[in-house]
């Protein structure tokens, strides 16, 4: 899902198989996918990955992250490799998307409720966009269109661009299959790294926006990497308007990366979440900014709301987050993979809190 991702997903989990739900605590102690989860049966080798413990150029507001320990201990939903999960509700049943290690697949799960049973259905996004080079498609996000199709935001290596770029496709279904729109991504400037990490946006208004990240991390260390936000059209691949800047990494506990946004409208207030730091490890984590309008400026909060302590080290490097009503979804590492987690997403003051 990130600049320089390797994914690791099992082969098995695009076999339809039923996924048992572990508390973290536990899980995290296994390391590894427990033996009588009928989905994953083996990873892959894991790929060397670069280190990425950088700063940018030009740190503000120094901020170490240290809170307190969390008593929430959110449930381990998929305990098979399900990264950058994104949820949507369709009827009474909930589908799960993520990050794929296979060109031109998007692994798709189903379950009645947020703590599962999930179960694997294979793949939503069969055929690979004719502008797709070769390597893994990350962060999927899926949103129900106006007319009541379903469409589909991924980040995908150009062939071109030699860059991650984001790209759309649409189904009629939340399982299904997906089609490619268009002969090119919707997004990618290789000028500032590429773009990755799609997310949708309905205002209260009705008004549709796309979120996304330019990816100076994959230029240089000190290069600007900005969360932007773009109006588009009902149908949610028309442009309207010039994109604004959300916020970028300015932080030193980011260690140069902010990426996979998340925009909620609270009442009085937008929340944009957003994960900071090396996906690679347990310093990874989730944050959030406010604004009192769209346009910003958003102010990122002084303390994440989660990170591998705060959660007691129940989950390791938690996040890639979405957010589904009063449920946020994220992943954690559980050895070489990352399982999907979920908790009770609360609000005290106009803040989020675990519950």
């Amino acid at each position: 899902m990130r600049s320089s991702r390797h994914p690791m997903l099992l082969a098995a989990a695009l076999t339809a198989a039923t996924l048992p739900v572990v508390p973290a605590e536990a899980a995290v102690r296994a390391g590894s996918v427990p033996a009588e989860a009928t989905a994953p049966a083996a990873s892959l080798p894991a790929a060397h990955i670069p280190p990425s413990a950088f700063l940018p150029a030009k740190a503000t507001a120094p901020v170490a992250p240290v809170p307190a320990v969390a008593t929430v201990r959110p449930v381990a939903a998929i305990t098979a490799d399900f990264p950058d999960p994104d949820v949507v509700r369709a009827g009474s049943t909930l589908y799960a998307y993520s990050t794929s290690g296979s060109a031109g697949t998007v692994p798709v799960a189903s379950a009645p409720s947020a703590t599962g049973p999930w179960t694997m259905r294979g793949d939503a996004l069969p055929g690979k966009p004719s502008w797709a080079g070769e390597g893994g498609f990350w962060a999927p996000d899926v949103s129900r269109r106006a007319d009541g199709r379903y469409l589909m935001y991924f980040t995908a290596p150009s062939a071109a661009a030699g860059r991650m770029c984001v790209g759309a496709a649409l189904s009629p279904g939340p399982l299904g299959p997906f089609r490619p729109l268009g002969d090119g991504p919707l997004v990618c400037d290789a000028r500032e790294g590429g773009d990755i990490d799609p997310a949708s946006f309905v205002d209260a208004d009705g008004k549709r926006y796309l979120l996304y990240k330019n990816d100076g991390n994959a230029l240089t260390p000190h290069a600007p990497s900005i969360i932007w936000l773009q109006e588009v059209r009902a149908d949610g691949v028309t442009f309207a308007g010039p994109r604004r800047e959300l916020i970028r990494n300015d932080r030193p506990d980011e260690q140069g990366v902010i990426e996979a946004p998340v925009l909620v409208g609270r009442p009085d207030r937008y929340v944009l979440f957003y994960a900071g730091g090396s996906y690679t490890g347990d310093r990874y984590f989730t944050g959030y900014a406010t604004s009192a309008t769209l346009a910003g400026p958003f102010a990122k909060a002084g303390q994440p709301l989660m990170t591998t302590g705060g959660l007691g080290g129940a989950v390791q490097g938690p996040g890639g987050a979405d957010v589904l009503g009063e449920r946020i979804f994220f992943h954690g590492w559980a050895g070489k993979v990352r399982w999907m987690y979920t908790a009770e997403l609360g609000w005290v003051n106009g803040k989020p809190v675990l519950r």
